[in-house]
């Protein structure tokens, strides 16, 4: 019988590179890696390198993937991960560079964005971004993940804003009152499927420092381009690595994202993505800096449970693939106060 091999199997076997075929998946090995914790993470990830070791060193290099005609294949090759159907699979990770003037920048882009526009936020309120609130915004509706999470709401100050709600504590349905001005309502629902929300029913959508927390990022960001209206917004930001207890993990590339999707890897009950992704949680551990980090755990159980867990380590170069691949036009990309990666990017009309 003949075996009909993945395109990126047969890139690589074309290439000469030794193939590895394990638990974690797909790995190519150029070389010797003697280093049991590199060995693990880059086979959890299924990354497609000449070197695993190279992988765990780049960080802020430039990576190069394969250079094959077979790499422009459309995404939507992989079960349709990628909304827009005209993407193709970068040959280079591009490399971004941050601007000086990010923040002031961000401020302005930001305001003229909010002028009376609907928004969503997921997550929220952010302690991250002062005086978001205070924009001349139409509306502002939050979504939490949990009961808990909206009664810790009530009488914190969010970047200097008060936040509050009505019948003096927070509730899913509550209204959300910031400095004493009705901006919308909170809500409790899985931020990442948004399904009690309707089809283009916002403007902007807003996710600071979110992302991370999603084994399967794409379908986060497919359901939060579906409750965009035409022309809208995303206001997304991810945290820095270099300055997290992720420092020492390697980023995702857009690859990666892509697996993770067919994988349906944030809800997937399959053994062989189980099993992936339990091996991916303790290549994790094994890399990240445990002093510093509350959520990490070397189980998958208790990482799916955790909601601060850190599925992906992210850059500038990968927020920009991540929008492209979902149809979006990155307008604003930076780094600001050397902690927030922020991105705004604007879907068609």
């Amino acid at each position: 019988m003949r075996v009909r091999l993945p395109w990126v199997v047969a890139a690589a076997v074309a290439r000469g590179l030794e193939v590895h075929m394990g638990d974690g998946g797909i790995v190519y090995y150029g070389g010797g890696d003697d280093d049991a914790a590199a060995r693990d993470f880059c086979a959890a990830h299924r990354v497609v390198d000449g070197s695993c070791a190279a992988e765990l060193r780049r960080m802020s290099r430039e990576l190069d993937a394969p250079e094959v005609d077979a790499l422009d294949a459309p995404a939507g090759a992989f079960g349709g991960a990628c909304p827009n159907a005209s993407y193709t699979l970068p040959r280079h990770r591009r490399r971004v560079a941050p601007s000086a003037s990010a923040l002031a920048s961000f401020g302005r882009k930001l305001g003229a964005l909010a002028r009376n526009a609907s928004a969503l936020e997921i997550g929220g309120p952010t302690t991250a971004m002062g005086g978001l609130y205070a924009q001349e915004w139409a509306s502002v509706d939050v979504v939490n993940w949990s009961d808990q999470a909206v009664r810790k709401i009530q009488g914190n100050r969010y970047g200097g804003d008060l936040v509050a709600a009505t019948g003096g504590g927070a509730t899913s349905g509550s209204a959300f009152y910031v400095d004493g001005r009705l901006l919308g309502q909170l809500v409790v629902g899985d931020g990442g499927r948004l399904e009690h929300v309707a089809d283009g029913s916002y403007d902007v959508v807003m996710a600071f420092h979110v992302l991370e927390h999603f084994a399967d990022p794409l379908r986060a960001l497919a359901a939060w381009r579906r409750v965009l209206r035409p022309g809208g917004y995303f206001v997304v930001s991810v945290p820095w690595a270099e300055q997290t207890y992720d420092r020492r993990v390697p980023v995702s590339t857009i690859y990666d994202l892509i697996l993770a999707r067919a994988d349906a890897a944030d809800s997937s009950d399959d053994p062989e993505v189980l099993r992936r992704l339990e091996h991916r949680v303790r290549a994790y551990h094994r890399l990240v800096d445990l002093d510093t980090c509350p959520h990490c755990c070397d189980d998958l159980a208790t990482a799916r449970r955790l909601k601060g867990y850190h599925w992906h380590a992210w850059d500038l170069a990968l927020l920009q693939e991540a929008m492209a691949c979902i149809g979006a036009a990155v307008e604003y990309l930076d780094i600001v106060d050397n902690w927030h990666q922020l991105v705004i990017a604007r879907v068609p009309d």
